[in-house]
């Protein structure tokens, strides 16, 4: 069964996926779609906020330094109560939990039912905040949450200064009847039969991936899924002004903080070295890129990360391929080849 995602907008700012979206959808002034769900769903976050989904889960936050964040994802019907199930969630972290409201009716979009938590705890010297609805729709359970700092009840907190832009999304849910889904655009392929999937105008890159790859979104962040548990993703960098080294520092320190087990295989590993490492992040120089990789804990689930991080004259650049460890290896020589054929 699936547990409350009590962080899961912190933890996705250092991890990049999925989202979908269909160019005949009214969207509702302010949003943006986070997740137009061919199987159900369309939901929609505060326009401007970075788009994260992976592994099922919808979910969008402000910033790489405001993990404010939404999700929302579908879960095994519990077999106890709501109240229990919620007070479940809890029992095996590590944080104290203080709850606000527990269990209020409320309105989800359209949905058949919908139970909203209110609840505060600590994490390090950090006061979090969040609002958890659990929704029943149909035969279908499902979790939305929104993540942020301080008080709820404090007017001056980061989580009341986001509050009216969640609620809007929150109105603006749609459970569909499936039919929503729309043709994938055809993509041209190179000599090879890798299809490209990035939009050289708005990204500054061009990212080719093998024909059975699931274009998820092309655009500032290009994603696109290999399988239920393997993405991969481009994207320009957040930071700038910062070494590579110092970039991924910030990164690591963000993680960190809401992963368990994390474990640097091999950091700012580059072709300068002098140890036979070739890191290639398409046709950038040679000199100018590093790679890291890691594996860490979350949700039950180890996941292996192999990041390569380069720059040229003027931005920065992040590719990311994230696995589940149980299939980590068996994508890897794709993805040399991926990284091999990128047009900066």
């Amino acid at each position: 069964m699936k547990r409350f995602l009590m962080i899961l907008g912190l933890v996705l700012i250092c991890s990049y996926a999925f989202i979908s979206c269909s160019d005949d959808i009214e969207v509702p002034e302010g949003l943006q779609i986070v997740d137009n769900n061919s199987g159900g769903y369309i939901f929609f976050g505060p326009e401007g906020w970075i788009i994260s989904n992976r592994a099922g889960i919808s979910a969008s936050y402000v910033s790489p330094v405001n993990g404010t964040s939404i999700s929302f994802t579908e879960a095994d019907m519990p077999d106890v109560g709501l109240n229990d199930y919620f007070d479940q969630s809890f029992s095996s972290t590590p944080y104290s939990v203080n709850v606000l409201k527990k269990g209020e009716s409320c309105n989800f979009g359209n949905a058949d039912e919908a139970y909203k938590y209110v609840y505060t705890f600590r994490h390090g010297e950090t006061d979090f905040a969040a609002m958890q609805i659990l929704v029943k729709n149909g035969e279908g359970f499902y979790i939305f949450t929104y993540n942020s700092y301080g008080d709820p009840e404090d007017e001056t907190s980061q989580y009341r200064a986001y509050l009216e832009q969640v609620q809007l999304a929150i109105d603006n849910f749609k459970f569909t009847d499936g039919s929503d889904e729309s043709s994938e655009p055809e993509y041209p392929l190179d000599g090879d039969g890798y299809k490209l999937i990035s939009n050289g105008k708005i990204t500054g890159f061009e990212l080719y991936v093998p024909e059975s790859y699931n274009v998820i979104d092309s655009s500032t962040l290009t994603t696109a899924r290999i399988s239920e548990g393997a993405n991969i993703s481009l994207t320009k960098a957040t930071g700038t002004g910062v070494s590579i080294a110092d970039y991924w520092k910030t990164r690591l320190e963000e993680l960190s903080a809401f992963v368990s087990d994390l474990t640097e295989i091999s950091v700012n590993n580059t072709n300068t070295d002098g140890d036979g490492v070739d890191v290639k992040l398409g046709n950038l120089e040679s000199d100018r890129v590093a790679s890291y990789e890691y594996t860490y804990s979350y949700g039950g689930n180890i996941y292996h990360v192999y990041q390569v991080m380069g720059v040229d004259s003027f931005n920065g650049y992040v590719f990311t391929y994230t696995a589940l460890e149980s299939e980590y290896e068996s994508h890897l020589s794709e993805i040399n080849i991926i990284l091999e054929k990128v047009k900066f």
